[in-house]
């Protein structure tokens, strides 16, 4: 056995060690407080400033829930001062179990991760490479892909979206008939629209052998037309799926995601790293996954403030595509970047153009109160009648 392989070995045993010991404790033995130490002097907190710091204009630029947490998760959020200091095995294991018991799966299909990001790089790293290069349509969410450089980590063939921004399963195929994995958001970021489920099955089936398909479903629940792809991890499918409880659960400041797949194909991205994920972001999402009423009433209230921004832009004559989602691309007919930064001075701070959509730009949906903001500045922006 090679070096890196058995630290790779031990990796995988270690956390499964630490998991498995974490089980067969009862749940007091996890929680019992550490031994009182002496209180050290803190630097000067100003919570406030803080606060103000992200909240001081409007901010529908990053695709966040600008309700935040439901009540279910608060309330469970209470009181876990003297938890913080606890990495919550059990817990992260329990989210797994009620996860798949809610959508068909076995808890051995599941993987908890701080976000969905770092499963997205570990799958490109894990299922892709020179040889068999990573594919997907532009533009999307390929923030996981790059360096800090600017380059792609690994080979990675693209396609432009279609004529009418909608992904293309067949051109993808064409232009990377070797590739090891093709991703698809979808619901697509930052276009909002829905690739079809027979789509995706068209690529499943004409897909080249031993390639995977990895679908982020970061958006799905605001859909009525999107179908989860989780029903084929049941089927022991060539395929990951990944959700995050960062968009219409309100949880993006805690961090916490998660990726559905075969056991053999989550052991292979613990090869890249074992990431363990925030007890109270996990504490959140139970409560938050047993909140019958949080879903839909979110994607009501999201639906409602989409329409009314939609109305709104339409009888200014700008176009919009069609999203099922938390935000939507906006035509402005100049640069962006150019809109985005005069934005940015009437303190409403939105996103920019995608690559190939350089005239375009994207905005979050907020709080009606928040998109009336954005109303008064975009008109004064684009010279449009308030």
């Amino acid at each position: 056995m090679t070096d890196d392989l058995a630290g790779t070995v031990s990796r995988r045993m270690l956390m499964r060690g630490a998991l498995g010991a974490a089980a067969a404790l009862p749940l007091s033995a996890h929680l019992a407080p550490a031994r009182a130490q002496p209180a050290m002097p803190l630097p000067p907190q100003d919570p406030a400033g803080m606060i103000a710091s992200l909240t001081d204009g409007v901010f529908i630029n990053a695709n966040e829930n600008p309700l935040g947490p439901g009540e279910s998760a608060l309330r469970a959020l209470a009181g876990l001062e003297k938890l913080g200091g606890r990495y919550g095995f059990p817990l992260s294991a329990r989210l797994a179990t009620l996860f798949a018991a809610q959508n068909g799966l076995k808890a051995e299909n599941i993987a908890i991760h701080p976000g969905s990001f770092a499963p997205l790089r570990n799958a490109m790293l894990a299922f892709s490479g020179k040889d068999r290069p990573i594919a997907y349509a532009e533009p999307t969410f390929s923030d996981g892909f790059y360096g800090a450089n600017g380059q792609p980590v690994t080979r990675a063939v693209t396609v432009p979206l279609a004529g009418d921004f909608a992904l293309d399963v067949r051109a993808l195929l064409a232009a990377a008939p070797d590739a090891g994995l093709f991703y698809i958001c979808n619901p697509n970021n930052p276009t909002g629209l829905v690739t079809p489920r027979a789509d995706i099955e068209w690529l499943l089936a004409n897909k080249p052998a031993g390639s995977l398909l990895l679908i982020d479903e970061a958006y799905i629940h605001y859909s009525d037309r999107a179908q989860s792809c989780l029903d084929l991890v049941a089927k022991g499918a060539d395929v990951l799926v990944l959700r995050t409880f960062s968009k219409i659960y309100g949880l993006a400041g805690l961090r916490l995601g998660l990726v559905a797949a075969r056991r053999d194909l989550l052991d292979r991205l613990m090869d890249y790293g074992v990431n363990i994920p925030p007890m109270p972001a996990v504490i959140a999402a139970e409560a938050s996954l047993l909140d019958p009423a949080l879903v839909p009433a979110r994607k009501a209230y999201t639906a409602a403030v989409r329409n009314d921004v939609f109305a709104w832009l339409k009888e200014r004559g700008i176009r919009t595509l069609p999203s099922e989602t938390s935000f939507a691309m906006l035509h402005v007919g100049r640069p962006g970047e150019e809109v985005q930064a005069a934005l940015a001075r009437e303190r409403v701070f939105t996103s920019g153009s995608r690559k190939h959509m350089p005239d375009w730009m994207r905005i979050s949906f907020g709080t009606p109160a928040e998109m009336a903001a954005f109303k008064t500045a975009f008109a004064k922006v684009m010279g449009l009648k308030a």
